[in-house]
């Protein structure tokens, strides 16, 4: 799949691009039994809910997939992506962000990219996240928000802690936000965007669009597939130990297409 060169003027400009029915029912189907497989196995990715019981996100989980390493080779999303990065890429990170019904916490407003800059030492903001509705996404269970255009400059984030472990940066407590001052000026500009629709829609974003969420207390699931690739020519300069694999790829193996089919 090819994006058109109306689809990269709108996500040059609004750091975002939104395509409805990516896959198949049938392709979304095996997604969600290689979830339901993954929810089952303790591995080190594994994060929960504040309650400790509820599995908040899984990482890694094209490690521990062949269904989910397929994805990331998958045309439809790669072929967007090189041409989003106009480059060569890798898989940066995997994961699986979850909304459980009731109790699927918040995710405080930030931008992706000073984490992976301050935590692991990436360059420049020269990647792209996609996200694949395992769910519907509808009002009530905890879309994401975007704050369109946003994803033009880095923002000053509020430093919430000095921890040095990775597992802290995937709670609620984030360890860089932006203040409610910044927000609301760039809301005021750009207003609130929060892409809705059917499972197997896609969503490609910027690492530097600003976003957050709600709460689910709907009896709704919601889970996103998120695959964040990185360009070749912007290879984190670790500053120390880097953090486990399955968080940060040191793979840069340069992706190559599989078939259409691949999901099947």
């Amino acid at each position: 799949m090819k994006l058109t060169k109306e689809q990269i003027e709108i996500y040059d400009k609004n750091g975002m691009i939104f395509i409805p029915d990516c896959f198949s029912n049938k392709e979304v189907e095996n997604m969600q039994a290689a979830l339901s497989v993954l929810m089952e196995k303790d591995t080190p990715g594994r994060v929960f809910e504040k309650d400790k019981k509820t599995i908040r996100a899984l990482h890694g989980c094209n490690m521990n997939s062949t269904l989910f390493q397929r994805l990331t080779l998958h045309p439809r999303l790669l072929e967007p992506v090189k041409q989003l990065l106009n480059g060569d890429v890798y898989t940066y990170q995997f994961k699986i962000n979850l909304k459980a019904p009731f109790n699927g916490d918040w995710w405080p407003w930030h931008q992706d990219f000073i984490f992976w800059e301050k935590e692991d030492g990436m360059p420049s903001p020269n990647a792209i996240n996609v996200a694949i509705f395992l769910n519907e996404v509808n009002e009530f269970n905890g879309p994401m928000y975007f704050i369109p255009g946003s994803h033009k400059q880095s923002y000053t984030h509020i430093q919430e802690n000095s921890t040095t472990k990775w597992i802290d940066n995937f709670i609620a407590d984030l360890k860089y936000t932006l203040d409610k001052a910044t927000i609301a000026k760039l809301v005021e500009k750009e207003g609130i965007i929060a892409p809705k629709g059917c499972s197997g829609s896609v969503l490609f974003f910027h690492c530097n669009l600003v976003h957050g969420s709600l709460p689910n207390i709907s009896p709704y699931e919601r889970a996103l597939a998120i695959i964040t690739y990185n360009n070749l020519n912007n290879i984190p300069v670790f500053k120390g130990e880097p953090r486990p694999e399955f968080l940060v790829s040191q793979d840069y193996t340069s992706l190559q297409s599989l078939t259409d089919e691949v999901l099947l």
